[in-house]
C-alpha cells in the first residue's frame, strides 16, 4: 500500500532533505507514511529528485556530495 503523506507532513521532511539529514528524513517518512524502510527509501529518493529539480539553490552541495557516504 503506498504511503499517503500530506503536504503538511512533507514540510519538515523536505527541510531535513535540504539540510542533508538523510536518516532523519527516512525516519520522518516512515512515521508519516506508516511504511517500511524500503518504501521510505524509495520515497526519499523520489522526493529528493523532485526537490533538486524544483529548488536546486536550496542544496549546499552537489548531487554526488549529497549521497557520499550514505549506502542504502
Amino acid at each position: 500500500m503506498p504511503a499517503d503523506i500530506t503536504a503538511e507532513q512533507w514540510q519538515p521532511i523536505d527541510e531535513a532533505i535540504f539540510a542533508k539529514h538523510i536518516l532523519a528524513a527516512v525516519r520522518q517518512i516512515r512515521s508519516a507514511g506508516n511504511c517500511g524502510l524500503r518504501e521510505a527509501m524509495e520515497l526519499l529518493h523520489a522526493r529528493y529528485a523532485k526537490l533538486r529539480a524544483e529548488a536546486p539553490d536550496r542544496f549546499a552541495c552537489t548531487d554526488q556530495d549529497y549521497w557520499a557516504g550514505f549506502y542504502s
